[in-house]
C-alpha cells in the first residue's frame, strides 16, 4: 500500500494576511496541485504548489482578492445566521431549527432523551460528564435522523405504488453537496440537513429521487414524473437554491466537534 503524503498546512505566512474578515487563511503547500483559493467552513484555503514562486503566488492571491473579500463576507453572513439559529451548549439557552420551526431547546441533566413539543424541545443529557456539547450533538443527530426517517417512510407509502417500484433501503446521513441520491440497487439516501426546513422540502427531495426509478436523467420525462408525485416541486427547488448554504452551515454546526466540547 502506498502511503499518502501529508500536505503541510500553514496558518501564517508573512507575505499573506492571517485572516480574511475574521476567517483564518490556511495555506497548503502541495507538490502536484493547481493553485487555487477555496472557502471551507469558517476558513479560507489557499493551495500553493511547491514549485510556484512567492511572487507568482502573491500575484494570484491579489488578483482574486476582491472576489475573496466579497465571497467571505457573504459566507460569513450565512454562518452567523446559522450560529444564531443553532445553539447547543447546555450551559446557555439553546435553539434548533426543527422542520421549519425555530424551537427553543431546554436542557436538563439525566439520561439522554429528547422530547419534542409544539413550541420547544426538552433535551436531557448527562451534564456532569465530560463533553456535554458532544452528547447534545449525538442526541440531536439521532433524533433528527429518526424524525426524518419516520416522515420519509410515510411519503414512501404513497410514492411507491405510484412509481411501481420499492425503495430497497432508506438512509439519512450528512451530505456535503447533494440533497439526495438513488443507488443502482434502489436505495435512497437523504441529506440530514433536510430536517431543518419545512418538511415539504424533504418530501420534494424524496419525490425527486423516486422519480429516478422512472427516468434516470433530468429531461422532460423526469420532471413530468416529479410533478406527478409532488406538483409544487418548483417552489421547493427555489427554497433549496436560496437556502442551500444556510442549511449546509447548520449541518456543519450540528455535526462538527465544537471547540471546548
Amino acid at each position: 500500500m502506498t502511503a499518502k503524503l501529508k500536505i503541510p498546512r500553514i496558518e501564517v505566512v508573512a507575505e499573506f494576511p492571517d485572516a480574511i474578515h475574521g476567517w483564518p487563511l490556511i495555506i497548503e503547500r502541495a507538490a502536484n496541485a493547481r493553485m487555487k483559493l477555496a472557502l471551507g467552513s469558517g476558513e479560507v484555503l489557499f493551495v500553493w504548489p511547491e514549485r510556484t514562486s512567492l511572487a507568482r503566488a502573491q500575484a494570484f492571491f491579489n488578483e482574486h482578492r476582491a472576489w475573496l473579500d466579497r465571497t467571505v463576507r457573504s459566507h460569513r453572513r450565512v454562518f452567523d445566521r446559522a450560529e444564531a439559529d443553532l445553539k447547543l451548549d447546555p450551559h446557555w439557552p439553546g435553539r434548533l431549527p426543527w422542520f421549519g420551526k425555530l424551537l427553543p431547546v431546554h436542557f436538563s441533566d439525566g439520561p439522554a432523551r429528547l422530547t419534542v413539543h409544539s413550541d420547544h424541545l426538552d433535551c436531557r443529557v448527562p451534564l456532569h460528564r465530560s463533553q456535554p456539547v458532544r452528547a447534545v450533538q449525538r442526541l440531536l443527530i439521532a433524533s433528527l435522523t429518526d424524525a426524518l426517517t419516520a416522515r420519509a417512510r410515510q411519503w414512501l407509502a404513497d410514492f411507491e405504488p405510484r412509481v411501481g417500484r420499492r425503495c430497497q433501503d432508506l438512509r439519512i446521513r450528512p451530505m456535503k453537496s447533494l440533497w439526495g441520491s438513488l443507488s443502482p440497487q434502489g436505495a435512497v439516501t437523504l441529506n440530514l440537513a433536510l430536517a431543518f426546513p419545512d418538511e415539504h422540502i424533504a418530501e420534494y427531495v424524496l419525490a425527486h429521487e423516486m422519480a429516478h426509478f422512472i427516468e434516470h436523467g433530468h429531461g422532460p420525462r423526469f420532471w413530468t414524473a416529479v410533478s406527478a408525485l409532488y406538483p409544487d416541486y418548483e417552489e421547493a427547488r427555489r427554497v433549496l437554491a436560496r437556502e442551500h448554504r444556510y442549511l449546509q452551515a447548520l449541518l456543519v454546526r450540528l455535526t462538527r466537534p465544537w471547540v471546548g466540547s
